[in-house]
């Protein structure tokens, strides 16, 4: 590391240690929630709100906030696009958004797991072993403290050792149109636990946008009472930009810097989607654009989550890797046989269909597809 930029790291740390207080190991996941935008708020998905008939989205199983549930569901659920004509007041339009989720259930009555355990419970919150790490409020301030609500994506390991599909669940929202930034809160059930968000440029690949290491004190220590994180898109101004978002599990992490090292090196935890992880909790999704949409895309019900990522864009379906892809409707007849990536689906009537996808090593991965 270069001198300089030993110093400027070195200042960086003793303002965050300085914050934190002299007996604390200083951290480095922001809780400072949430920015004005100038820009419209499109999309407004608060868990607190939603409900199990609505969305399909099973029912938490457990009695509160501080267990992990049991049941998990996949589908898909649409949210209204919001409109304002002063910038203040919002109100819901016709156009309904598509969202798809993976292994998720639903929890709008429960509060964080820290909240509960401090307040309903009386009980000690995670970290209380370490005074810096304590999420009871005091230490660093939650803006979802007393928030009620959240999204529960699972944490499972696959069925089978080690052998697809992964269990581990996701959230995903498709072609945003010129949008400016994105807020977003999270928690887990315990100290230290990290999650994943994911964006997609147009029809690109996904690649990070923010992804919290879990099981690191210095990272996202506070995340038993929750977290806001704001994501600057800056293309509000873009009338061709498109993005998709995708919350999921942290399953490991071996291409970003770990920053508490003195040299900071790369995380030495390889992406594992096969195996149990920590409990991702999503509890409110804001979407900030350029435009107020006047149609939504179709949503295409997902129903596994695997290394291969297959979606609708537009009038084709996007497979994230070249595959021998097979197309079967309802009564089982093939419709479509191809080595490719893209499938034009054009000239192919609505309804249920399942895509067969072969990899290069022989992997087969079945997706149900409904067109609409």
């Amino acid at each position: 590391m270069k001198n300089f930029t030993k110093i400027i790291f070195s200042a960086i740390i003793s303002l965050i240690y300085a914050e934190v207080g002299a007996q604390c190991v200083p951290y480095y996941t922001t809780n400072s929630g949430w920015s004005a935008s100038e820009y419209f708020k499109i999309i407004d998905i608060d868990a607190e709100k939603l409900t199990t008939a609505a969305t399909s989205i099973p029912a938490h199983d457990k009695t509160d906030g501080t267990a992990t549930s049991a049941l998990f569901g996949t589908g898909s659920f649409t949210t209204p696009v919001l409109s304002t004509e002063d910038g203040v007041i919002y109100t819901e339009t016709s156009v309904l958004w598509p969202v798809n989720y993976y292994m998720a259930c639903l929890a709008p009555n429960f509060y964080n797991s820290a909240y509960t355990k401090v307040i309903v419970n009386g009980t000690s919150a995670s970290g209380a072993a370490i005074n810096c790490t304590l999420n009871d409020n005091n230490t660093v301030t939650s803006p979802i403290w007393n928030k009620k609500g959240f999204i529960e994506l699972s944490r499972l390991g696959s069925e089978v050792a080690n052998t697809p599909p992964s269990r581990h669940g996701y959230i995903q929202i498709d072609d945003l149109p010129q949008v400016e930034r994105v807020q977003w809160s999270f928690s887990s059930t315990a100290y230290k636990r990290g999650v994943k968000c994911d964006i997609k440029y147009g029809n690109g690949e996904w690649e990070p946008l923010r992804w919290e290491a879990s099981n690191n004190n210095s990272y996202a220590t506070f995340s038993e009472q929750g977290y806001q994180f704001e994501e600057l898109i800056n293309k509000g101004d873009d009338p061709e930009s498109k993005i998709s978002l995708r919350w999921r599990i942290w399953d490991g992490d071996s291409i970003h810097f770990d920053q508490t090292k003195a040299e900071p090196i790369v995380f030495t935890t390889t992406n594992s989607p096969y195996a149990q992880q920590q409990v991702v909790r999503i509890h409110q999704i804001k979407i900030y654009s350029g435009i107020i949409p006047t149609s939504a895309p179709n949503a295409v019900t997902s129903t596994m989550a695997d290394n291969l990522k297959i979606y609708r864009s537009g009038d084709q379906i996007v497979i994230s890797e070249k595959v021998k892809a097979e197309l079967f409707n309802i009564v089982g007849k093939k419709v479509y046989s191809a080595e490719t990536n893209r499938i034009d689906i054009n000239g192919l009537d609505n309804g249920v269909y399942v895509l067969q996808a072969t990899n290069s090593i022989g992997q087969i991965q079945n997706q149900k597809l409904v067109l609409r």
